[in-house]
């Protein structure tokens, strides 16, 4: 199956690719079939089992879906001490 985006739809695509929101522009399908996926479900419909390669499939998108670009917590701020206080003790 071929899918034709307009120009505003290839702009949104290149903007994610950019952002790190996706990594190709194929990621959108699978972001799409997310989102249904999730409607149907939230409507009822009896969803089939999900065999290891779908859940493989998803939880991959699921982790390419979030930005690299995140900044990175520095140990100080993840230590015991700084989390609980003298509370811990």
């Amino acid at each position: 199956m071929t899918i034709q985006l307009n120009a505003e739809q290839e702009h949104v695509v290149e903007q994610a690719i950019e952002a790190g929101l996706i990594h190709t522009p194929e990621d959108i399908v699978e972001i799409g079939m997310e989102a249904i996926r999730q409607r149907l479900h939230a409507r009822g419909a009896k969803a089939s089992a999900m065999t290891a390669d779908q859940w493989f499939r998803d939880f991959q998108f699921w982790v390419h879906s979030h930005s690299a670009a995140a900044p990175l917590l520095s140990d100080e701020s993840i230590s015991r001490e700084s989390i609980y206080g003298t509370r811990g003790r």
